[in-house]
């Protein structure tokens, strides 16, 4: 089944701006959030819809390439869609950000899961009690989001605690608050200076409340720093533990 693409529009305010006035990259990802939601209640297959039916959506992985970032009082069109249901395991959505001109701020893509509230199991989509609309004409990412693998040289950055504002809807720390943990490790010459061409975020195991998760910064190379989110509950290498997220950040010099 066909479906429009669902396009959302946003003002970049002062509340949206870090210390140069860019627009944050955790509020585009909350932007990016917020047309998803706007595009499963579009097709059919919206949050409390499919609460109701016993199911949910879960992202997975999820990437973002940006070409130019906003400044504060600019205007911006959040479109999203999913272009393939991929061996009818995960469902995978693309996103396009352009300004008010139509010039392309950023592209993403993403994959998301079928899980079923009662067994707390992924399922296939084709077993949604909703069916999920394609748009198979267009793509604004066509790579594949593969596990990132651990680097060399692991450091520990810091230690996060997940705390009452982190949570969402599901329970545990919402994924753009990833994003503020991550971007929290990299030092200020990192993101003025070199500025951050994209970032990939792969969602391992979510993060409940009041979990603490170490933040592994590994060795860089010439363009990209990676992230692991480990469990920091548990008595073994920081390493080792439980991986909640891997993050790999992009940058543009």
């Amino acid at each position: 089944m066909m479906s429009e693409i669902t396009e959302l529009k946003f003002t970049v305010r002062f509340s949206d701006c870090d210390e140069y006035g860019r627009l944050k990259l955790s509020r585009l990802f909350q932007f990016m959030e917020e047309a998803a939601i706007a595009d499963a209640e579009r097709g059919g297959f919206g949050l409390w819809r499919m609460i109701k039916a016993g199911y949910t959506s879960a992202i997975t992985r999820m990437k973002v390439r940006i070409n130019h970032t906003p400044l504060m009082g600019e205007d911006l069109r959040v479109s999203t869609w999913i272009k393939e249901i991929y061996k009818d395991k995960v469902v995978l959505k693309d996103y396009a950000v352009v300004d008010s001109q139509g010039h392309a701020l950023a592209e993403g893509t993403s994959s998301w899961i079928l899980v079923n509230l009662k067994t707390g199991f992924a399922e296939p989509p084709s077993n949604s009690p909703y069916p999920f609309p394609i748009q198979l004409e267009k793509s604004a990412m066509p790579e594949m989001l593969s596990v990132l693998p651990m680097g060399e040289d692991p450091q520990l950055v810091y230690t996060e605690r997940a705390r009452n504002s982190d949570l969402d809807l599901n329970h545990h720390v919402n994924h753009c608050r990833y994003v503020e943990w991550i971007l929290d490790c990299l030092s200020k010459e990192e993101i003025k200076e070199r500025g951050i061409r994209s970032l990939q975020l792969n969602f391992v195991n979510q993060v409940p409340l009041g979990a603490n998760v170490n933040i592994i910064r590994f060795k860089d190379t010439n363009h990209h720093a990676v992230f692991f989110g480990m469990n920091a509950d548990m008595e073994k290498s920081p390493t080792t533990n439980r991986c909640h997220f891997q993050a790999r950040v992009g940058f543009r010099e």
